[in-house]
């Protein structure tokens, strides 16, 4: 995103002088967790004028966010000093630009500033909606791939038919989790692996079995650290600055652990049913 150095109404910007005595300054950081990249921005402004426009939601702080190789291009507003952004992964790839302004939330006339330079003293001054006010810190990141191996839960997960069981049941003492279903229940999984409801169908079999894994844990570590699904669980939440420790405890429900993991699954199904209720309309 090209930043122009000019404009025919005075903005705040570090590389001209419409005001005196003012900065705009934004702290960005980024991170990546559990399928998410976590933006989180700090505003820092200088301006007593351009805050009260704020403060009067006639000005409002903007994040810019844009990922050439998938084509994202989103703004997020706010006019609190802090904004925190999540983005799925899978829809940024690469080289990624973060920008922060300060636009015009409405139409701003007869505006005044004390600190504007003085060759915009007698001049009538007035701000379209949208046009910027304030231009503040940019960044560039790289994203990398996700570790795919790592992060497919079914390479730790076996799924099998159980001819005398009404009920799910789960068996953690092996290298795999396997989840064994009733008969009726696994020929709908199977059947329906690859339909429009898969992440739905997914989540109603992984989500409980990771809430009763997660629960066993705390229980039963010294059994279950020798498994390979246990050292893959280990792997993706050091990754994610998290510790597998804490998986069951009032910080970390076996829940949320749960939702985490899958990355956010009841979203995801609720988007492929409303889907799939558009298709049917």
């Amino acid at each position: 995103m090209k930043i122009n150095n000019s404009y025919p109404y005075p903005v705040l910007y570090m590389n001209n002088d419409d005001y005196s005595n003012s900065y705009f300054k934004t702290k960005i950081q980024v991170h990546e967790s559990f399928g998410e990249v976590k933006i989180h921005a700090e505003f820092d402004l200088n301006n007593k004028g351009i805050l009260n426009l704020i403060e009067n939601q006639l000005g409002v702080y903007l994040v810019h966010i844009e990922c050439g190789q998938t084509s994202f291009r989103n703004v997020y507003q706010t006019n609190k000093k802090t904004l925190d952004i999540s983005i799925p992964t899978n829809m940024l790839r690469g080289k990624i630009l973060i920008h922060s302004f300060i636009i015009a939330k409405d139409k701003i006339v007869n505006y005044e500033n004390d600190l504007l330079n003085d060759w915009f003293k007698d001049l009538p001054i007035s701000f379209e909606k949208g046009n910027l006010i304030a231009v503040g810190d940019a960044i560039e990141t790289t994203l990398f791939e996700d570790n795919l191996e790592l992060l497919n839960l079914p390479s730790i997960v076996k799924v099998t038919k159980s001819h005398k069981n009404e009920f799910m049941e789960v068996d953690l003492h092996s290298n795999f989790i396997t989840i064994s279903l009733p008969e009726y229940e696994y020929n709908q999984y199977a059947a329906n692996a690859n339909s429009l409801l898969k992440n739905t169908i997914l989540s109603t079999v992984i989500v409980p079995c990771l809430v009763f894994v997660f629960s066993k844990i705390q229980d039963g570590r010294e059994d279950l650290e020798e498994y390979t699904w246990y050292q893959v669980l280990e792997k993706i939440f050091a990754e994610n600055s998290l510790n597998i420790y804490d998986v069951g405890t009032d910080s970390l429900s076996a829940l949320k652990a749960a939702q985490m993991v899958l990355r956010k699954p009841l979203r995801t199904s609720f988007e492929e049913i409303e889907k799939l209720n558009k298709m049917e309309d």
